[in-house]
């Protein structure tokens, strides 16, 4: 929960002062990504929690005023269980507050003494977990979905800003804390640029932040018989609504790189281009997003295009409003899907979020508002606080140990796999890469069919519990346990491929290297393909002839 008591609400905008984080962020190079340790950044957190465990506990004492002042009618029964949980959350705040200090002192080697008291990675995310999701049942414990304004002998609402309000106390329509994290989030991305005003709005979902930017072209930007261009790949459910439309039509560029995409969108005099800087295929295919502004940049007629940028796999990684500043430049529609990154690993709750100059802010907002697609108070009050130190911190953590888990599976088991990682992303300028590899077997044309994989997938997963290492097996990315998934690409016909999505804990990232390569021998043993048995015995890992008998 981020709480404010102003009146009006808060919006967020971004940077009107040309200071903060929005103004330094344009002025990072990669290499200069700042780092928060681990037990850092949920110390960072844990703080934060319990300011907000303050301001309900201000929030509740308001209420009590109000219920005496108009003799309102209180069930002891309810008020016992909220102070209660008052209570816990606040003993359990200071046990963890305590044992993150001794992480964070045996981290720096100041107290070997207490080292049986450190909590590791997974641990740390847990416990915050577990007392976020307390406090937001804590804090929407007495509110309501439609606070009232005044009342006589009860009281509807629980935040105070709600009390003899002249807004619409309504929260389809936003509430106070969801914009004032809206505000905050804005400047965790740091997307730039400081000149331009941005807004910043939460959705249920990453794709219902595409579905209200497609509706806001579709309305306000589009015509019967436009034209939009799309990169070879779009999100799957994306293209589902895509699919729907009948007067527009959607072309893609024959691949990703920017020269392409730009040669198609005026080929066919496109209105707007749909465009994702890194695939979630198996090649991880990316598009240069500020090679792409730099090729526009002055170019006739982009001017009066639309950009819909789909920033989920390099969540906060780009200063895409910096990029696109120029008068010449198209307007920039940016969204990510907040499932992934921006919670921590901690895949509370569904949702997403879309930035955009401030010129479209009161239509995007009614847009959401009548599809129905707000993300509503009870949870957004499950999202961390973070700031932009550490979301870069965690994206560079986890970029960290998706490089170093492509780098060990490609020195030791090239022969027998293609494995894939964008490492091309410094030289793009985005300030991390993301923590998906993928994995594409070699054999014959039913090694990477779902059967296939789905059987190697348990067999890593088998060879994860001997190594004593945690992995799941499951769609989505971005969470804090290294996580499987054969993942089906939506795009051409391709086949499914493995997609690792890796964890933030360097001590499990060789392990899981080790899982996979036992899974992937066991899995060739299994299958008895000829073309696999052959690699094997070229890389040296089996001895039997081919079609012989092998040993795991």
């Amino acid at each position: 929960m981020v709480v404010s008591n102003s009146h009006p609400y808060p919006v967020a905008v971004g940077n009107p002062n040309g200071h903060g984080q929005l103004a330094r962020r344009s002025d990072l190079k990669p290499s200069e990504s700042p780092r928060l340790s681990i037990a850092g950044m949920w110390a960072v957190l844990l703080l934060r929690l319990k300011e907000t465990t303050a301001t309900i506990k201000e929030r509740y004492d308001k209420r009590a005023i109000i219920e005496k002042e108009i003799n309102a009618r209180i069930d002891d029964w309810c008020i016992g269980i909220f102070q209660d949980t008052y209570t816990r959350i606040e003993s359990l705040t200071a046990e963890f507050e305590m044992q993150l200090a001794i992480t964070q002192n045996q981290e720096q080697g100041q107290s070997q003494a207490l080292a049986a008291f450190t909590l590791s990675p997974w641990q740390m995310e847990e416990r915050y977990r577990a007392l976020v999701q307390m406090q937001s049942f804590l804090g929407s414990f007495f509110e309501r979905a439609s606070p009232s304004y005044d009342q006589a002998k009860t009281l509807w609402w629980f935040d105070p800003s709600y009390h003899l309000s002249d807004g619409l106390n309504y929260d389809r329509y936003g509430a106070p804390d969801v914009r004032a994290l809206e505000a905050r989030l804005l400047q965790a991305l740091g997307l730039g640029n400081e000149k331009l005003p941005l807004k910043l709005l939460l959705t249920s979902s990453g794709v219902a932040a595409f579905t209200v930017l497609q509706q806001f072209l579709l309305s306000n930007v589009l015509q019967a018989g436009d034209v939009i261009v799309i990169s070879p790949y779009l999100y799957f459910e994306c293209f589902e609504l895509v699919r729907q439309v009948n007067h527009i039509q959607f072309i893609n560029s024959e691949t990703f790189d920017a020269e392409d995409i730009i040669a198609t969108a005026e080929r066919h005099n496109a209105k707007a281009v749909y465009l994702d800087p890194m695939a979630n295929t198996i090649g991880l295919e990316t598009t240069d997003i500020r090679k792409f502004s730099q090729l526009i940049s002055g170019r006739e007629g982009w001017a009066d295009r639309h950009l819909l940028i789909d920033g989920t796999l390099v969540s906060g990684g780009m200063a895409v409003f910096d990029w696109f500043s120029e008068p010449s430049h198209p307007k920039v529609l940016y969204y990510e899907s907040a499932h992934k990154y921006i919670q921590m690993g901690m895949d509370i709750v569904m949702c997403g979020f879309l930035v955009y100059p401030e010129e479209y802010h009161d239509t995007l907002g009614l847009i959401r508002q009548v599809t129905g697609l707000t993300l509503y108070t009870r949870q957004a009050n499950v999202l961390p606080q973070i700031d932009y130190d550490i979301h870069q911190s965690r994206m560079h953590h986890l970029t960290s140990n998706a490089e170093k888990l492509y780098h060990f599976l490609d020195k030791r088991a090239s022969t027998i796999a293609r494995f894939n990682y964008p490492l091309q992303w410094r030289k793009m300028g985005w300030s991390h890469g993301g923590n998906v590899v993928t994995i594409r077997l070699f054999g014959d044309d039913q090694i990477n069919k779902r059967p296939s994989l789905d059987a190697f997938t348990s067999l890593v997963l088998r060879a994860c519990e001997e190594e004593g290492v945690a992995m799941t097996k499951g769609g989505g990315l971005g969470f804090s346990v290294t996580r499987i998934w054969p993942s089906t690409p939506f795009i051409r016909n391709e086949d499914p491929y493995m997609r690792i999505s890796v964890g933030v804990d360097p001590d499990e990232v060789e392990p899981v290297g080790r899982a996979i390569i036992k899974g992937l021998e066991r899995h060739y043993h299994a299958t008895r393909s000829v073309m696999a048995q052959w690699k094997l015995r070229e890389n040296g890992i089996i001895k039997a002839p081919i079609g012989a008998p092998m040993e795991a």
